[in-house]
């Protein structure tokens, strides 16, 4: 695709802010630094179709990303009686919740300002997934090194968190997960996954730096910066109290071994790199196992989460057939919720899955198996 060379770099320096108050600034549940993400994911999308408008030139796989914002915007058509008070519990809620919605045609989601939210916040995943599949390698290259740089910058804040306890002043949100690390979170499973998540992009560019074929050469201190990245990766994840992030980072040092067998093919200090690398991956399964049994060495029935879940599945098959929509998790779970009381707040399923079964129903798996595939 032709782009001058004007148009490309706004299109990096607007990927970098995306990405970058996506990291720094979108740790929390909705503020200022969602709105400067979101706006500015909307400026990137345009830039985009600025640069190519003629849509057949796109890859196939651009309009992939489209499918989750039409399911959500389905939701936020109007629906007739039959369909938006389809079922006994979501009639019953949607008439409950006519005095706070207002008596005007109702739409497909039971709370349609929710819905809208999440059309907002599905906008940086989707300029991101079209910048870097119209992007060139370069960017590639530059966005998965900036992804590293903001994720290792919140990986070492939290380590400095669980050093400090739960006093530290280093946690920037008032709810959120004092004693454990969290980093520019506000929760330690979000912190931890971000961490395994990120760990298959310092593997990918090992593998990288070892290939023989680099039209340039490639300086040297790049291989222990990776490697230490790594460690504050895997040492984030451990630490963080997340069996999730826990068994998740353990996979992801198994995706190391491509690096592993390019470096023992290599000659010199590479060569010594393999045995490195080969000793840490070792120790690294050996004290994920020691810290797993260490969070699953209580009474693992007794997590909320277990019966959270259990009310959002029981939730969800009394919203069948159409589900809530989008952000109607917050008035449903109330209805099934026949123990959980005191000072526990619960806002989300914790379960991701169960979540969007419950809201969207058939529509969730409509739009997400493609993008699996």
């Amino acid at each position: 695709m032709d782009i001058n060379p004007t148009e490309s770099r706004l299109q990096t320096w607007l990927c970098a802010i995306v990405l970058g108050s996506a990291l720094l600034l979108g740790g929390g549940q909705g503020g200022l630094g969602d709105t400067l993400t979101q706006l500015t994911a909307l400026a990137l999308m345009v830039v985009l179709l600025f640069q190519q408008p003629d849509l057949r030139q796109w890859p196939l796989a651009s309009w992939l990303a489209l499918l989750p914002i039409l399911v959500v915007g389905l939701f936020l058509l109007p629906w007739p009686d039959a369909l938006a008070q389809a079922g006994s519990q979501r009639g019953q809620l949607a008439q409950s919740l006519r005095p706070i919605i207002g008596d005007g045609l109702q739409t497909g989601a039971l709370n349609p300002l929710a819905a809208e939210r999440a059309v907002y916040w599905l906008l940086p995943a989707v300029a991101l997934y079209w910048a870097i599949l119209q992007g060139s390698a370069r960017l590639k290259r530059r966005m998965a090194l900036w992804a590293l740089i903001w994720v290792f910058i919140g990986a070492l804040l939290g380590l400095a968190q669980k050093a400090g306890g739960a006093d530290s002043l280093l946690y920037f949100y008032s709810n959120t997960n004092r004693g454990s690390a969290v980093g520019l979170f506000a929760n330690n499973n979000h912190y931890a996954l971000a961490m395994a998540a990120s760990l298959p992009l310092v593997w990918a560019g090992l593998s990288w730096l070892f290939n023989p074929r680099h039209e340039t050469s490639v300086h040297p201190l790049w291989y222990p910066a990776l490697s230490g990245i790594a460690i504050v990766f895997i040492l984030g994840f451990m630490l963080s109290g997340s069996r999730a992030g826990l068994l998740l980072g353990m996979f992801g040092c198994l995706l190391i071994l491509p690096a592993i067998i390019s470096a023992d093919r290599q000659q010199g200090a590479k060569h010594w790199l393999f045995a490195t690398m080969a000793i840490g991956l070792f120790l690294t399964m050996q004290f994920g196992l020691y810290f797993l049994m260490q969070q699953f060495g209580g009474e693992v029935l007794d997590d909320i989460r277990f019966p959270i879940a259990e009310i959002t599945r029981q939730a969800a098959a009394g919203f069948a057939p159409v589900g809530t929509g989008p952000g109607g998790f917050w008035f449903a779970f109330p209805q099934f919720d026949g123990f959980l009381t005191g000072n526990v707040i619960v806002n989300h399923a914790h379960n991701d899955y169960l979540e969007l079964w419950l809201e969207l129903r058939w529509l969730a798996v409509l739009a997400g198996l493609p993008l699996l595939v």
